[in-house]
């Protein structure tokens, strides 16, 4: 079997852009921030498995296997928080481009074959029967989808690895009422953070969709929405995690030559997930609190895509939390 030899992140590697300073100002309703120091353990005892959204702003068809700005920047934004309580590797991956989903024909097949090599590799050469959380946003999310679809679901042996799957911002489906079923056979929602071999997956807004947005129209299926905050269901507080404060959610422009700083907003929001129809999505909502002047999360990739840019971070805190409890619940049963 071929090496996979391009990544993004790989744990001890000189230029593993998971593996950053993590110390963190968190800002409260008051405005008065405390800075915190965030632990990146020697050798944690479980894996994440990061594939990264659509960011390559090449005018091609599809991304290169070189590391530009903008993978740089996901890896940090989006990655990174995970590595405080797993070894994260994150492949390259000849994506389709921004410019590949307008003007260009990207090659979706390309795409999803780099990261079924890097995910072979990675099980054969790196893996060694340790838990694994799969993490995916956007175009990311629909190949890690895809993955679980061709290589985990039927297979009892990977699934057996598998901690989680934490698919943002993509489609995962169910049958009406079901936690299972739909986009997997083998591999349902999850239901509590203790609960393993499950799928954690949803589309953030603010507001309701738009009637064009219609993330769902079959019949006898929803799209899932777990809410990582309260996976039993319900409204709970979410915490957002950011690297820069930025209203819009998504990190300004980083390099290995530009300092960065992370900020947590506790107590700025809460999500329920809320179904109807066909369609479901995570609904945050703002509280307000007197004299609070902290940046509100937009939408910053206009009315038809609600909070999708900031789909991982407006709930990080408490993703990091649930793959932190569910590796916990893996390693007690193996």
């Amino acid at each position: 079997m071929p090496r996979w030899n391009y990544w993004l992140c790989f744990p001890g590697a000189a230029d593993d852009w998971c593996s950053v300073d993590l110390t963190t100002d968190i800002f409260y309703a008051n405005g008065r921030p405390v800075t915190v120091p965030v632990s990146v353990p020697a050798n944690p005892t479980f894996d994440c498995f990061y594939v990264y959204p659509t960011v390559s702003e090449e005018h091609r068809a599809n991304a290169t296997l070189q590391v530009e700005p903008a993978e740089r920047q996901t890896a940090i934004t989006q990655g990174a928080r995970f590595s405080h309580v797993c070894r994260v590797y994150a492949p390259l991956y000849r994506q389709v481009t921004a410019y590949g989903h307008t003007i260009f024909n990207g090659n979706r097949t390309l795409a999803y074959n780099d990261v079924l090599a890097a995910w072979r590799d990675y099980l054969a050469h790196y893996n060694h029967g340790r838990g694994v959380v799969l993490i995916g946003h956007s175009q990311g999310a629909g190949i890690l989808t895809q993955l679980i679809q061709k290589e985990i679901d039927n297979s009892p042996n990977e699934r057996k690895l598998l901690i989680s799957a934490i698919l943002l911002g993509g489609e995962v489906y169910v049958p009406r009422g079901k936690t299972v079923g739909g986009s997997f056979h083998h591999v349902p929602a999850c239901t509590s953070p203790t609960e393993t071999g499950c799928v954690v997956a949803y589309e953030a807004w603010d507001r309701t969709p738009p009637k064009t947005w219609d993330a769902g129209s079959y019949p006898t299926t929803v799209t899932l929405c777990t809410n990582p905050a309260a996976l039993g269901g319900g409204s709970a507080p979410i915490t957002p995690i950011f690297a820069g404060i930025n209203p819009q959610g998504i990190a300004p422009y980083f390099s290995q030559w530009v300092d960065y700083h992370w900020v947590e907003f506790p107590g700025l929001y809460t999500a329920r997930c809320v179904v109807r129809g066909s369609r479901s999505w995570l609904l945050v909502t703002r509280i307000h609190h007197r004299g609070d002047t902290r940046p509100t999360v937009t939408e910053a990739l206009g009315p038809d895509d609600g909070l999708h840019a900031a789909d991982v971070n407006i709930t990080q805190a408490n993703l990091v939390s649930l793959v932190a409890s569910e590796g916990k619940a893996w390693l007690a049963h193996h």
